[in-house]
């Protein structure tokens, strides 16, 4: 992004299916919220980044073993502006 300073993105997170549902969304949110700052604390405008959690509600894989469920716990970036 330093390379790139007209980039903007988003930074989804992700949980599995585990757990209480609002619980899940309150930790996909913290995740993101935690990678938003360490891109911060390097450097990077904050306002060049949002943040969604959507916890366990956009699964990459199936939830049915614990190998595919560590596939959910995610955090992604979306370029939303060039």
């Amino acid at each position: 992004m330093k390379d790139n300073p007209t980039v903007e993105i988003q930074l989804e997170g992700h949980t599995d299916n585990q757990g209480d549902f609002n619980l899940n969304l309150q930790l996909s949110q913290d995740r993101v919220t935690e990678v938003k700052k360490y891109l911060t604390s390097k450097g990077i405008d904050e306002k060049r980044i949002s943040v969604k959690g959507w916890g366990s509600t956009k699964p990459v894989a199936s939830n049915v073993t614990e190998d595919k469920r560590k596939l959910n716990r995610r955090v992604e970036f979306v370029v939303v502006k060039m």
